[in-house]
């Protein structure tokens, strides 16, 4: 998966990961560095662009946004999943790359079965993890942060309780704490019809009481 993400970053150009980057004679202080190797141009140019942007609008305003880092410009795709069947386990992730305009960082954040108060969706466990990386790495590396003029410094509120209620109860709430219902797995024809009024929320994530941006998504199950 970093090795796909890293040839998007890279404008559909393949290259193979290194895990050393250089290796040292302890008796000798001799130091060998170990290329990075480039491989043939695998997707085009304009698609891998597209894709990054579409990566970097799902961490702007996707499921995407627990990664966002003031004055980084980050891409990203979260990842929800079943490990196995009825189980009731699930395997989370985020996938990320920064900066959009120069990439130098592909961070991938996988979680077996998480059990904390985040709950289980990649948007609400993984992608937290991934910004926090991603606000260590950056400034180490010494990457320049965008315009901080144009940095747009959102509002924190606390994630209130919406299990119980119907979806139109809970969205209304969310509303007007300024949060998003967002409901996955559906197709748009399939959230088009649903019975609002009737249908109660049974999980939610994030957890109540956690602390997320403005405008984020709460995900739920029903």
């Amino acid at each position: 998966m970093i090795t796909m993400v890293s040839t998007i970053a890279n404008n559909g150009k393949k290259f193979n990961p290194r895990i050393v980057k250089a290796v040292i004679d302890s008796t000798t202080g001799e130091r060998t560095e170990i290329e990075t190797k480039q491989g043939e141009q695998v997707i085009s140019e304009s698609t891998a662009k597209k894709v990054l942007s579409m990566m970097e609008s799902v961490v702007s305003e996707g499921t995407g946004k627990n990664a966002q880092v003031q004055g980084y410009s980050i891409g990203g795709k979260t990842g929800t999943s079943e490990d196995g069947v009825n189980t009731g386990k699930y395997v989370t992730s985020f996938c990320g790359v920064a900066p959009i305009d120069d990439p130098q960082v592909v961070v991938l954040v996988t979680l077996y079965n998480p059990t904390g108060e985040g709950g289980h969706q990649g948007g609400g466990v993984a992608a937290p993890v991934g910004g926090q990386i991603f606000s260590e790495v950056l400034p180490y590396l010494e990457v320049n942060q965008g315009n901080q003029d144009e940095v747009e410094v959102k509002e924190e509120v606390s994630v209130p309780n919406i299990t119980g209620l119907t979806l139109k109860e809970a969205e209304k709430i969310l509303k007007e704490t300024g949060l998003k219902l967002s409901i996955e797995g559906l197709t748009e024809e399939e959230k088009t019809n649903l019975d609002k009024e009737n249908t109660i929320v049974e999980v939610q994530t994030p957890q109540p009481g956690i602390i997320v941006n403005k405008e984020n998504s709460v995900f739920v199950d029903f």
